[in-house]
């Protein structure tokens, strides 16, 4: 037989294949006769359903005694084999990739292509509760690494045909899938634009992690704080996408991105939204609170005990004095060791296994902690404002990362300057959380600039049927979310 360049040459292009996957021994060849041609399926085993293929497609076409040639080839398999999906059509070069992504390749001697059966299955989590996002109240599922299965779980809470999913492809090497998702007519035109022209710019080898995504969605990639949003809860991703907001799904993450961002919604929580206002109000004030303990009390701490500690009550000012008498160290350099301490007791029970790692915690905290201040290392009020302010940390657990690195460079300016280092490494706090900016949108909205429309949904948590339009802080096509 003469084959055209076209044409399927079997034995050529199964030594192609071979080749690029070299001796790898997952890849599985098997060749029989169909359709008076010569055939082979090439697939990576254990992803492919097996049970589907053999049953469905393996075994009606082995026992298939219909001749065909060029393009009736795919009408005979459109008739005799029982696909889940459609059978796809790919060029013999594309092939290869085919074969990666898990799906199962069908070459016919002397057919004008290569066709491909999808029918994909591996071993995924279940769907379930997150560990971090843990609420009394409210839908339990969580995010799995699965892609498909976040966006069923998307899906199933938006159904609307203006729900949009737009797959890509990232990486050279994984070929990671990521999906991009949004509310067609809510979500701002510009902004998909721009999401999906900065995932398209990402030339890297691999993406393992929805966190490679987020940090090529950032404008000031140096920044201390996320300018990206992420989720475990389907709940939070809807909500987020009714707003105007665009959501990145990345395969083998349980983590949805979610774009423009905002700082407050790490102060914000799903159940804020299923409890009555005024307890989500008190529970906010909570929060802002405690971050703003965790962050500035050890500061406060060093800089009235090294330079104001003419500020302190007399009878506190005496008893501080009564438990730092004869400790060896400043009270800057005090506190940064405790900071220390507790920092590698807090990154060693995360890393150790579960039950050793909260046994580890107990005898860090406790043990460790009251032996130091009995040998006269550490003074009590030190080992007290440091549990005090990690707890705090914690409240606002999205925060924690960037929040632990400020208390610690506040600390530091408060060793040096007192009070006034204090304040001034406030303000320019302050001033660098204003300026900074991502999709169009100010990371202090609603308050820097000031949206009063937003600060309904701010500390002070309103009612849900008094929010009749979308937050002025997220570009948006469309502002009316409650008819009246």
């Amino acid at each position: 037989m003469a084959y055209t360049k076209d044409m399927i040459d079997l034995e050529r292009a199964l030594e192609c294949i071979k080749g690029e996957f070299g001796d790898t021994s997952d890849l599985i060849v098997t060749r029989f006769a169909a359709m008076g041609s010569e055939c082979a399926f090439v697939w990576l085993d254990g992803l492919i359903d097996k049970e589907v293929f053999e049953l469905n497609i393996a075994e009606p076409l082995r026992a298939s005694r219909d001749t065909a040639r060029g393009d009736e080839i795919q009408k005979i398999l459109e008739q005799r084999t029982r696909p889940t999906t459609p059978i796809k059509t790919v060029a013999q070069e594309e092939a290869v990739c085919a074969v990666s992504d898990g799906d199962i390749a069908l070459l016919v001697d002397g057919a004008p292509c290569v066709y491909v059966y999808s029918e994909r299955k591996y071993t995924v989590r279940a769907v379930a509760e997150p560990p971090v996002s843990n609420v009394l109240r409210g839908p339990r599922e969580g995010f799995v690494e699965d892609m498909k299965t976040n966006m069923t779980l998307i899906r199933r809470r938006l159904r609307t045909p203006k729900l949009r999913f737009e797959m890509k492809t990232v990486g050279r090497l994984t070929r990671t899938a990521v999906c991009v998702a949004y509310i067609d007519g809510v979500a701002d035109g510009k902004v998909v634009a721009q999401v999906n022209e900065r995932i398209d710019s990402i030339d890297i080898d691999g993406i393992v992690e929805a966190a490679y995504i987020a940090r090529r969605l950032e404008e000031d990639n140096f920044s201390l704080f996320d300018q990206v949003g992420s989720t475990e809860k389907p709940d939070i991703a809807v909500a987020k996408m009714l707003e105007g907001r665009v959501a990145i799904v990345v395969d083998g993450s349980p983590i949805v991105l979610t774009v423009p961002f905002v700082m407050f919604e790490h102060l914000q929580s799903s159940e804020d939204y299923y409890v009555k206002s005024y307890r989500a109000t008190l529970l906010r004030c909570v929060r802002v609170m405690a971050l703003a303990i965790a962050v500035l009390l050890p500061a406060a701490y060093v800089a009235l005990q090294e330079f104001q500690y003419q500020m302190f009550p007399l009878k506190f000012l005496v008893t501080i004095m009564n438990s730092v008498y004869g400790i060896p160290l400043t009270p800057t350099l005090e506190m940064l060791v405790v900071l220390t301490i507790f920092e590698i007791l807090s990154e060693a029970s995360v890393r150790m296994p579960r039950y050793i790692g909260m046994a580890l915690s107990i005898v860090g905290a406790l043990i460790l902690g009251e032996t130091a201040v009995s040998a006269g290392l550490l003074s009590m009020p030190t080992v007290l404002i440091i549990s005090i302010s990690t707890i705090g940390l914690y409240c606002v657990p999205d925060e924690a990362n960037s929040a632990s690195v400020l208390r610690l460079v506040f600390v530091a300016v408060a060793g040096v300057l007192g009070l006034l280092g204090v304040i001034l490494a406030c303000v320019a706090l302050i001033a660098y959380l204003a300026d900074l900016r991502n999709f169009g949108t100010s990371y202090l909205a609603p308050f820097a600039p000031a949206l009063t429309q937003d600060w309904k949904d701010t500390v002070i948590k309103g009612n849900a049927m008094e929010q009749t339009t979308r937050p002025y802080s997220i570009p948006t096509a469309n502002r009316r979310r409650i008819k009246r």
